[in-house]
């Protein structure tokens, strides 16, 4: 059977404020079990369950806390200065979890600013804001989306400097204090464009007090970082290389083990303890390539699987996990573990019979 996906999900869209707002305030949480006291029934049940494992479980890794202590520091740098600001950068390759920090991020500061200026929302401030860069884009594509984001309207008459104008006045307006500039790698390129939509981004920093996190795959390896432009966002930035865990790491071993806990005991399953899956971490590592991504994909899709199709026995083990297919990535770095183990016995056996 399918599971749609409902209207209410335009409600978590990250491009617009309204959207953003309602996400990072109405965050998914774990349904109550299921007992005689419940007031759901178990389809009701099983629905709040899957749209958990779909998009609620959010873990504090080691890359969330290092964003929030370079956050820390960059906005403690910039609390007096009116140019040449400092920012954050999350640089690396996909299905590491890039968006997923930086939404953890968002929620956080949203949290702390809360705290500090509880009547922002009565004031019409707008704390957080998020905007993706365009493939290919220009200064004035890069503008629109800001534009769309804070809801202002954009006529065709309106030239580069013009929303330009616009959007430095909303950000101040708004009191924005962090803004999140993702798939930044869509601006390293040869296209004249690009260049045009990097030095507007440098312009802002000194046009606007406000905090940027900048999100992208690979970034500091690409040609965003290099001459002079890159020159000034590197000498501005501080950088979270996220990768993959790597098994000959005892210290990488060591988390991806108590990653793989945590996931348990956020699973939602009826009958799968935490600590289940403790002898299938190396084999999750092989299935996964190491990748955050992959790794909530494959425990949280197979949990799913079992609930959709009413297992009598809600239980991970290796023949369900193995069962089922992850992204292309994950599924070519498994194949060649194990064409690399196939070769290995195959060398065992021979020098055996010799």
């Amino acid at each position: 059977m399918l599971s749609f996906t409902s209207h209410d999900s335009d409600k978590t869209a990250l491009n617009r404020w309204e959207s953003l707002l309602h996400y990072l305030q109405h965050p998914l949480t774990a349904p109550a079990p299921l007992d005689s006291n419940s007031t759901v029934s178990r389809y009701e049940h099983d629905q709040q369950r899957m749209d958990y494992l779909s998009g609620g479980i959010v873990l504090l890794t080691s890359t969330v806390a290092q964003g929030r202590l370079l956050l820390t520091r960059a906005f403690q740098a910039n609390r007096s200065r009116n140019s040449g600001h400092a920012g954050v950068m999350l640089s690396g390759d996909s299905a590491l979890g890039k968006t997923t920090t930086a939404k953890r991020l968002m929620r956080w500061v949203l949290e702390e600013y809360t705290r500090q200026v509880p009547h922002w929302e009565q004031d019409e401030h707008i704390p957080v804001m998020y905007v993706e860069v365009p493939s290919g884009s220009n200064a004035k594509d890069l503008l629109r989306e800001f534009c769309d984001f804070y809801g202002l309207s954009v006529l065709s008459r309106h030239t580069t400097a013009d929303l330009r104008t616009k959007v430095v006045a909303a950000i101040r307006r708004a009191r924005t204090q962090l803004i999140v500039v993702d798939e930044l790698h869509n601006l390293s390129g040869r296209a004249s464009g690009l260049g045009e939509a990097v030095d507007l981004l440098k312009g802002l920093h000194n046009d606007v007090s406000a905090t940027f996190l900048y999100c992208g795959l690979d970034v500091t390896n690409s040609t965003l970082m290099h001459g002079a432009r890159g020159q000034q966002l590197m000498s501005r930035f501080a950088v979270v290389e996220l990768e993959s865990y790597k098994w000959s790491s005892a210290d990488h071993r060591k988390e991806w083990k108590q990653l793989i806990r945590t996931f348990e005991s956020q699973l939602q399953l009826r009958n799968h303890p935490v600590g289940t899956l403790n002898t299938l971490a190396e084999y999750l590592y092989q299935r996964t390539g190491g990748s955050i991504g992959s790794l909530s994909r494959l425990l949280t899709g197979a949990a799913i699987d079992l609930i959709q199709n009413k297992a009598k026995v809600e239980l991970l083990d290796k023949n369900l996990l193995d069962a089922y297919t992850l992204d292309l990535t994950a599924e070519t770095f498994y194949r060649k573990v194990l064409a690399k183990n196939a070769s290995k016995g195959k060398t065992a056996i021979e020098k055996v019979m010799a």
